[in-house]
């Protein structure tokens, strides 16, 4: 069986249903977290330590002996 489409043009004229959604609001208080401002801080200090570690796996072969001198003392 074939199916039939349907073409915008062929559709006959008719009553309509339409209308305006209005998202109901949602209450509530924004109120500052420690958690947000410890997150922030630990995000800015490994910012600030990623080039420093990136240079040291780079260099890990110049790095690593002088590590192993300072732990073996």
């Amino acid at each position: 069986m074939k199916k039939k489409h349907v073409y915008a043009l062929n559709l006959k004229p008719g009553p309509t249903e339409s209308g305006i959604y209005e998202p109901q609001p949602v209450g509530g208080e924004l109120l500052p977290s420690a958690v947000s401002a410890l997150s922030q801080y630990w995000i800015l200090i490994i910012l600030l330590l990623l080039p420093l570690l990136i240079l040291f796996y780079k260099k890990r072969n110049i790095l690593l002996p002088w590590v192993m001198r300072l732990l073996t003392r």
